[in-house]
């Protein structure tokens, strides 16, 4: 091995100033990418959060009138709300908008551009979001064809709804059970007003009722039982006033009286009834009067119209 070649690197070694430039010069390009990689990494999660706050802001718009078929008009309303924010946005910002089901994305991706990295060619970072919102589906249009009917007591089921800046209830469909005989356990007919579909129009709130006068006769109608066990209604002064009972889809203490698709809804909690109104498929209702749980009395079919109707429950999913 070269002696001389040894002694040199001692002599380089014992040389403090020109070592120690030579060390500062290495490491200079590292320390100032290191730090510039700080900088603006600070500066593009900055301008993502602010990204993720306008594409929250145009789900939420573009959502607002969204009702799963007006894709254009919510694509429209949520590029107005981008737009607005321009000047706060990567000038190379790009977006879509699309929509699956019920459910309105947006997608935003840019470019941020760097300053101290771009001493080791970094000249911007990447940055995307994603922002969804929905509406749920609340009925509008709705159907309530009877199927069938049993019992001696006579019932009236109502649609009732509490329109906007209101705290009125307002029926806008009735089905009523009038028995006719107590054979075969009570059998009698159903009449359905309005026949076909109802409108709902706009509401706050949306609730099933069943009203249960237990002699088989409406209010201010009492009954007589013939012979041959049929009932007749007769007008009388001593005749009942009230109903018997009341149910109410959002009374948690009757809520159970209602059966979807064979299964009894749960006592002691109170459910949005929309999720029982056939958005998706139509559904088969089912009533317990009050008389016994072996049985129920009242049977129809529901099926309803959904959209959004105001799009005051527009919400994030993502």
């Amino acid at each position: 091995m070269d002696t001389h070649f040894f002694r040199h690197i001692r002599r380089l070694a014992r040389d403090r100033g020109g070592n120690f430039a030579t060390l500062t010069a290495l490491i200079a390009v590292p320390l100032a990418a290191a730090g510039g990689m700080a900088v603006d990494y600070a500066s593009a999660i900055h301008q993502r959060t602010n990204l993720q706050e306008i594409a929250d802001g145009a789900a939420l718009a573009g959502g607002k009138i969204f009702d799963g078929t007006n894709l254009a008009a919510a694509q429209a309303e949520a590029t107005r709300f981008i737009t607005a924010y321009a000047d706060t946005t990567p000038a190379n910002l790009s977006y879509t908008i699309t929509a699956s089901g019920r459910t309105l994305s947006v997608n935003l991706t840019g470019a941020v551009p760097t300053n101290l990295m771009r001493v080791v060619n970094i000249n911007s970072v990447n940055i995307g979001v994603n922002s969804q919102a929905t509406a749920p589906a609340k009925p509008d249009i709705v159907t309530l064809p009877p199927t069938q009917a049993q019992g001696w007591y006579y019932k009236v089921i109502t649609i009732r709804v509490v329109r906007p800046n209101s705290t009125a209830e307002t029926v806008v469909g009735t089905v009523t059970y009038q028995p006719t005989t107590h054979n075969n356990s009570g059998q009698g007919t159903m009449t359905s007003v309005p026949s076909g579909p109802i409108t709902l129009g706009q509401y706050t709130k949306l609730v099933l009722q069943m009203d249960v006068k237990n002699d088989g006769c409406p209010i201010g109608k009492s009954a007589s039982i013939g012979n041959d066990n049929g009932v007749n209604c007769n007008s009388k002064a001593s005749a009942g006033t009230k109903y018997d009972l009341m149910l109410r889809t959002d009374d948690p203490s009757t809520s159970n009286y209602l059966f979807v698709d064979g299964s009894e809804l749960p006592k002691g909690v109170t459910l949005p009834i929309e999720n029982y109104f056939g958005c998706q498929a139509a559904q088969q209702h089912a009533w317990e009067d009050g008389g016994g749980w072996d049985r129920q009395d009242f049977f129809y079919t529901i099926s309803s119209q959904c959209s959004s109707v105001d799009g005051d429950a527009v919400r994030l999913t993502n």
